[in-house]
């Protein structure tokens, strides 16, 4: 085979893959803050334990706390997200942090300033808040976006990432709650 028709077949060859790469669509947002993990927390069988401390490190507008309401979407208003164990399967738990005066549910935020408003150098602690999030060891996805966090249907979607050292920055992250 010529090298001709070698490179006809390869060109060839990819056409099958076109249309399974064109239904990848990419993640939208825009990166427009980053939090530093200071704490992680340690899981057991009780119902407050705490989940993680994070420190935000800079952003470019307010980060306010979305209460769970649909007079909250986008702009300031962000939602804390956790996904415990693989986040791809649809069956993994999920749960949405809230300050204590917005009714949370399973997940707290606690503030070290309570003004519903998180600030470079402010730590905010995640805690278990009535159940048992995680009792052993395990696998936890964090996103905080300003969006609908399953759709991504927002007009301005944004999303404050981890302090990423010399790697891509993503709009999830990933850490291992010990036992």
């Amino acid at each position: 085979m010529t090298m001709k028709n070698l490179m006809i077949a390869l060109v060839m060859a990819s056409m099958v893959f076109v249309g399974c790469i064109s239904d990848l669509t990419p993640f939208g947002g825009e990166h427009v803050g980053t939090f530093d993990i200071d704490t992680l927390g340690t899981g057991t069988a009780e119902t407050g334990d705490m989940i993680v401390e994070l420190e935000l490190i800079n952003s470019t507008s307010p980060v306010q706390f979305h209460d769970g309401t649909s007079t909250q979407d986008g702009a300031e208003h962000y939602r804390f997200r956790l996904v415990v164990g693989d986040a791809d399967d649809e069956n993994s738990p999920t749960y949405e942090c809230r300050l204590a005066s917005d009714s949370p549910d399973a997940c707290l935020i606690i503030e070290a300033v309570d003004d519903g408003v998180w600030v470079p150098d402010e730590i905010i602690t995640l805690r278990e808040n009535s159940v048992d999030i995680c009792s052993e060891g395990c696998l936890i996805q964090l996103t905080i976006m300003n969006g609908d966090i399953t759709t991504e249907q927002e007009e301005n979607l944004q999303y404050i990432a981890q302090e990423s050292i010399g790697g891509p920055v993503g709009h999830t992250t990933n850490f291992w709650m010990s036992q």
